[in-house]
């Protein structure tokens, strides 16, 4: 039996004993499970350069929101005194791991995927751990893993 209709037969039983005062409880947290493990991406991909362009354009945008808070300031400090690198190799000079770090988003699938959440914020994110730490630059390394870098020179 597949898993589509294992979830549905769970579904049938749920709703025939909901007459029950414990299953009035559990129905409606056991069907936004269900519906949550449907709608689930199983498989995503990343655009390097939508990415770095959002990035990019994050950095250097202007909101009135970001004025009066003073965040476009704070965005573009980060942009310009912490890298990003997507490997080591892109990194010309020697450098010290001094932080490791994770981006690791809420994502409610049924509101919004985890794919746009990560390609609009996931360099940002790490970029400014990095500048809280007084750091170099960030050498992301997998979806949700980064490292944070030190210059030695």
């Amino acid at each position: 039996m597949n898993q589509a209709a294992h979830l549905f037969l769970i579904f049938v039983d749920m709703f025939n004993l909901q007459q029950h005062a414990t299953m009035k409880k559990n129905f409606i947290p056991t069907i936004a499970v269900i519906t949550t493990i449907i709608f689930t991406s199983c498989s995503s991909y990343f655009s390097v350069e939508k990415m770095k362009s959002n990035y990019e354009r994050r950095a250097h945008s202007t909101t009135i929101v970001g004025k009066m808070l003073s965040t476009d300031k704070h965005e573009a400090d980060v942009y310009n005194s912490v890298r990003v690198y997507m490997n080591e190799k892109e990194v010309e000079r020697p450098f010290q791991v001094i932080a490791l770090g994770a981006y690791r988003p809420l994502i409610l699938p049924l509101i919004r995927r985890e794919r746009p959440r990560i390609e609009k914020y996931y360099f940002l994110r790490a970029a400014k751990q990095a500048y809280k730490l007084k750091a170099d630059g960030v050498i992301i390394d997998d979806k949700n893993n980064y490292r944070i870098i030190k210059y030695l020179d």
